[in-house]
């Protein structure tokens, strides 16, 4: 069953919106920010020491430097990579940060899973994830998960290239590959088995694009102008959230991240206007928001940025439709029900 929640927040926060000003800021110059910490969430320090427990603040960023290790006991943690692209652990998780700039983000998976959701591949940003003897790079926008024991890659939706003993094989969706003592073996499996991690994962993914809407809604409001492509702090919600840099986004899960310019349709919908003569409405002409392109379900495009041809929305979205980066129209609320859990971090199943 569906939930009305993304639109009943949307509409609170822009009722909000009328009467004071977000405060929000560019975060994030580099990969390692810690977005949420539920539970128990450990940092590790490269030299060793007792691990420091997370305990973030409202508008206090932790950051994972260098050589530092994350891990969760009974916790989940959710890490922002290169802007758009988000991690998120499992209980009994933990993985080594290696290199935290943008253009090579490099880190290995050492216990337990991890979720790595790259809603948008901006130009000269690359995510690499070590497993056990491989390297596996996305080369595409899309849903990848990491297993440490026995070392396992999967992509769900998207295209990862690994590297093993000087050889490359090229990982696409539905495929995963598997270690064991005779060496690595490539399977197909079922996008729609999911567990725990994914299926919070996807809530979480939903909250990040209602918060999206006010963030994106804010970046014009302030004048302060818009680069695009980044993270942005909304204190509403007490977490960064990604605004775009080219046109509506939708992520791997189905739901959808405005841009500033995109973002107007959803607070100034089109007005039907009487069509004259044949007795019916249509979309009114004027202003951005009826300007926007009709998009019916199942039409293809193209997003250099993730790297994904993809079919556009439908009523109803699933990882396995294939639809990561795919631009242009969406309601706040398309995609799948959010569930349970709350916002900031939620550990419903």
């Amino acid at each position: 069953m569906r939930t009305a929640l993304p639109v009943f927040l949307a509409a609170v926060v822009g009722a909000c919106l009328g009467s004071a000003a977000l405060a929000q800021n560019a975060i994030s110059a580099k990969a390692g920010m810690i977005n949420v910490a539920d539970g128990d969430v450990y940092i590790l320090d490269a030299k060793g020491g007792e691990p420091r427990k997370v305990e973030p603040k409202i508008a206090e960023f932790v950051d994972l430097k260098e050589g530092q290790t994350l891990r969760t006991a009974d916790g989940r943690a959710e890490v922002l990579l290169t802007p758009g692209s988000f991690l998120r652990m499992a209980d009994d998780s933990s993985f080594k940060l290696f290199s935290n700039r943008l253009s090579d983000v490099r880190l290995e998976v050492l216990t337990g899973s991890v979720l790595i959701e790259a809603t948008e591949r901006l130009e000269g940003n690359e995510i690499t994830v070590l497993a056990k003897d491989s390297t596996a790079t996305l080369t595409k926008g899309g849903l990848y998960r990491f297993e440490a024991d026995p070392a396992r890659i999967r992509v769900y939706l998207g295209e990862a290239v690994v590297e093993r003993s000087g050889q490359k094989t090229t990982l696409k969706g539905g495929r995963e590959l598997v270690a064991s003592e005779a060496g690595w073996t490539m399977a197909k499996f079922d996008t729609k088995d999911t567990d725990p991690l994914y299926r919070w994962a996807k809530r979480r993914s939903g909250y990040i694009a209602m918060a999206n809407v006010s963030a994106a809604r804010q970046s014009t409001a302030r004048g302060n102008g818009f680069t695009g492509g980044n993270w942005y702090y909304n204190p509403y919600f007490g977490f960064a959230t990604y605004v775009p840099w080219g046109d509506t986004l939708r992520s791997p899960f189905g739901y959808y991240y405005y841009t500033p310019s995109t973002v107007m349709a959803v607070y100034y919908p089109p007005r039907p206007a009487y069509s004259g003569g044949g007795g019916g409405f249509g979309r009114g002409s004027g202003g951005f928001a009826s300007s926007m392109p009709s998009r019916s379900a199942g039409s293809s495009t193209y997003t250099p940025s993730a790297g994904v041809s993809a079919p556009a929305p439908s009523a109803s979205s699933s990882v396995g439709a294939g639809s990561v980066g795919s631009r242009g129209g969406g309601s706040v609320s398309s995609g799948a029900s959010t569930g349970g859990g709350g916002a900031r971090g939620g550990r419903g199943n």
